[in-house]
């Protein structure tokens, strides 16, 4: 696998990973300073992955 498929393919799971702790499916609710910086935290994630993209 390429490096910048691997590195997509990372990205990926980091927003997964931080779509589930925001779901109902989480047993513990994020707090409100938790969530922001979460949601931020993602922002940059995709913003990488799309950089990553046109690299392809």
């Amino acid at each position: 696998m390429s490096d910048v498929k691997k590195s997509l393919k990372d990205k990926i799971e980091k927003v997964e990973k931080g779509l589930f702790l925001m779901s109902l499916d989480r047993v513990r609710a994020l707090s409100v300073h938790e969530t922001v910086e979460l949601i931020e935290e993602l922002r940059g994630v995709v913003a990488a992955a799309k950089a990553d993209l046109e690299k392809l």
